[in-house]
């Protein structure tokens, strides 16, 4: 594959998915990117490259997209809007852009001919009380007054429109859900607790949990997930979801005490309430796990960090 779309390729994971992609003989990549939370800085560093195309507008903004995809041959779909917070604050935004311009990009794949990778996330199992969260765990969401669901519930339209499009041999798509992921250049203003964490920190500044730090996440490289990418698309593993994510567990507490470690700090961690924050219309999962088994036996690709390692190569890049 020589041509390549990338809507929100101006955000952290697509500027890292270009990077690689480049540096795979990639001849040419479109770039669809509204900047909403995606930022100039991450694809600047390609300006000596005469390989990218890139519209600065919401894909649903983009006159004749069709005929624009003509050519291509292969999408990967990752605008949307991400962050808890990003997400929170603008919430009607985030769920048209996840149906609407998924559908757009939908439409415009089938009219050419263009498998597409989607990107989910892990938000669609809401509180499953499974132990690990397998392609197959029943969802659990929370009731439509507590909006911090609406972004799963848009992301799980995605899912069935590309599954249903499959079905009718109309559209060949990927769609993988995302757990945590982290990795240099990603922000902290939209949210993300890792470079949050790890900005305060260096600052000597105190890191403040949401909640009582007792939730658990797992964090997932940056360069496992392009890796996953790009191989889910060499397999043509057409109609199928796969997890990507991290099996190793962390509360929110320790790893604020891990970042506060490693980076030397005298930082001090404050709790306070979700409900502060975000008012009454969120709700926090207590712990967020995947099973990986599927895509590491597709694909044979393991995650190549552990939490430590991840925190202190993000460190030290910030450091930098």
């Amino acid at each position: 594959m020589k041509k390549i779309i990338i809507t929100g390729g101006a955000g952290f994971i697509g500027s890292h998915l270009i990077e690689k992609l480049l540096n795979r003989g990639v001849e040419d990549i479109l770039v669809i990117d509204d900047l909403s939370t995606g930022k100039n800085s991450n694809i600047d560093k390609f300006s000596e490259s005469n390989k990218i195309t890139f519209i600065n507008k919401k894909v649903e903004d983009v006159d004749n997209l069709s005929e624009l995809f003509r050519g291509f041959d292969f999408c990967y779909h990752l605008a949307a809007g991400v962050g808890v917070q990003y997400i929170m604050e603008n919430l009607s935004q985030s769920l048209l852009t996840n149906i609407m311009a998924t559908h757009e990009v939908f439409e415009a794949c089938k009219d050419n001919d263009i498998p597409v990778l989607i990107t989910s996330t892990s938000e669609v199992y809401g509180v499953s009380e499974d132990k690990e969260w397998t392609e197959e765990s029943r969802s659990l969401i929370g009731p439509t007054t507590k909006l911090r669901w609406s972004y799963a519930a848009s992301k799980m339209i995605d899912e069935f429109l590309a599954l249903s499009e499959y079905e009718e041999k109309k559209l060949n798509p990927i769609i993988v859900r995302l757990f945590n992921i982290i990795g240099p250049n990603q922000l902290s203003e939209f949210g993300m607790v890792v470079p949050k964490f790890i900005d305060a920190a260096l600052n000597n500044e105190n890191i403040v949990i949401h909640g009582d730090g007792s939730q658990s996440r797992s964090f997932t490289w940056v360069e496992d997930v392009t890796d996953y990418f790009i191989k889910l698309a060499e397999m043509k593993a057409y109609g199928q979801v796969f997890n990507i994510g991290q099996t190793q567990e962390i509360t929110i507490k320790d790893l604020a005490e891990l970042v506060i470690n490693m980076c030397e700090s005298t930082s001090e961690i404050k709790y306070i309430e979700h409900e502060k924050i975000f008012g009454d219309k969120f709700e926090d999962p207590t712990r967020r796990t995947p099973n990986i088994e599927k895509i590491v036996n597709l694909t044979g690709i393991s995650p190549s960090e552990n939490i430590e390692s991840m925190i202190k190569k993000i460190v030290a890049h910030k450091k930098k």
